[in-house]
């Protein structure tokens, strides 16, 4: 496993203060994870880690990148709270 120390260090920064908007995005990727396969254990446990990149699911909820689970499976919930540019064309 290869960890961004400068992604992982942010998400747990943006864990001790974060907005309202982060608060309700963390809550919906940790139900998302609380259903998957790759959980090590009870999202109630603040030690449950995600088995397929290794991080502490408590601390990688708050990273501040598009769906960042590397199952791909916030996608969905973090539509909302990302802002993409479009890019349009005559075609």
């Amino acid at each position: 496993m290869k960890f961004d120390l400068m992604k992982i260090s942010s998400a747990w920064i943006t864990k001790m203060n974060p907005t309202d908007d982060q608060k309700v995005l963390a809550e919906k990727r940790l139900e998302i994870c609380s259903g998957c396969e790759y959980i090590s254990g009870k999202p109630t446990n603040k030690l449950v880690r995600c088995l397929s990149c290794g991080c502490p699911l408590h601390g990688k909820v708050f990273s501040q990148k598009y769906s960042d689970c590397p199952q791909n499976k916030w996608s969905e919930v973090d539509k909302p709270y990302f802002k993409f540019k479009e890019n349009k064309t005559l075609i």
